[in-house]
């Protein structure tokens, strides 16, 4: 009973604490810069449940039946837009040869890595898919790493889920699934839990011939 107690003081409060939350976002965001902005802009739509939803069965031919979103700026058509590139990330002229997405791929040496846009991900899983290529690379592979965020976006954690192995020509990369981030305990998941992420690819030692493309999502909406 006393547990009991507890948990609806705790939810009262948590319900006054929300509407905190955004109105110190909506004064923190003139002073954001691009990238926070759109990081902070996203907060009303997650608090709302208003993930993207449907998808298509991008890799069906490849015997994967989830259904996939297109990330941000995911097939590089708008440039380096949302993302974040160092040691000489690129992006190159070069698409993927099985959809006709655009004309344009993300090229990743050796000592190179590239952070995606924010994507909304459930709290269940979060599948990520993509196309590479590392046509005579001699590198040890691509990890991918996915940095958690919370709902004033404040980095929770991050964990590694894969190495794709290089040597190839275009195909899909593996399907990657996480657990759905960090998740908090009721009533206090609105507050601690992640409610978006945001996806680094790195390629491993030398000799990266790295080439990725149309990054895709599947955030498994059932969030709380």
């Amino acid at each position: 009973m006393f547990l009991r107690r507890r948990e609806r003081r705790v939810a009262a409060r948590v319900r006054y604490l929300i509407p905190a939350v955004i109105a110190a976002a909506a004064l923190c965001a003139p002073a954001a810069n691009a990238s926070n902005a759109g990081l902070i802009g996203t907060i009303g739509s997650l608090l709302g449940g208003n993930c993207p939803t449907g998808g298509t069965q991008v890799f069906g031919p490849w015997a994967d039946a989830a259904n996939y979103l297109l990330a941000p700026n995911g097939s590089f058509e708008f440039g380096t837009t949302g993302w974040t590139l160092s040691g000489g990330a690129t992006v190159v002229p070069g698409n993927e040869p099985f959809y006709p997405t655009g004309t344009h791929s993300l090229s990743l040496p050796s000592g190179s890595s590239a952070m995606s846009p924010t994507v909304c991900l459930g709290t269940k899983q979060l599948y990520i898919r993509m196309f590479g290529k590392d046509l005579g690379g001699t590198d040890s592979g691509l990890r991918v790493r996915v940095y958690w965020y919370g709902v004033l976006n404040q980095l929770l954690g991050s964990s590694d889920f894969a190495v794709f192995p290089g040597g190839g020509d275009w195909a899909p990369t593996g399907k990657v699934q996480s657990g759905g981030g960090l998740v908090e305990p009721l009533p206090v998941v609105a507050l601690l839990s992640s409610t978006s992420a945001r996806i680094q690819v790195t390629p491993l030692g030398s000799g990266s011939r790295w080439q990725i493309d149309d990054l895709y999502i599947d955030p498994c909406i059932g969030r709380f």
